[in-house]
């Protein structure tokens, strides 16, 4: 090649470029929008494209105020007081998902961070 970018190169480096942009631009959405109306997870949860949306093995895809984009995986645990209280737990996965796959999740992200903070002005 004559020093141009293979169509695998422009992707990752966009998609790298997506990724830090979400990483300087989530953390000015302060507060950051409580996920569901819970005051314990904040959270925006990310419409995925058809070709993620279709994959049984993903649950809820959100972006963190950090800007990091995350599968989110709620569950429920017995509180202290018993079975009738009832405690949540949030987890985390990262997703190690190939550029084609993050750009419009990341886009997507962006896009309603961007939203919000020009809705509060």
């Amino acid at each position: 090649m004559s020093g141009a970018d293979s169509p695998r190169e422009l992707l990752e480096r966009t998609a790298a470029q997506l990724q830090q942009a979400l990483a300087q631009l989530a953390p000015q959405l302060r507060p950051f929008p409580p996920f569901l109306g819970m005051t314990s997870l904040q959270a925006i949860e990310l419409e995925p494209p058809p070709e993620l949306a279709a994959r049984r093995d993903l649950g809820c895809i959100i972006a963190l105020p950090d800007g990091a984009i995350c599968e989110l995986e709620l569950s429920t645990i017995a509180g202290p007081a018993g079975p009738a209280d009832v405690d949540q737990v949030e987890r985390y996965h990262p997703m190690d998902l190939p550029p084609e796959d993050y750009i419009p999740l990341a886009a997507a992200a962006l896009s309603a961070i961007y939203r919000e903070l020009a809705r509060r002005g």
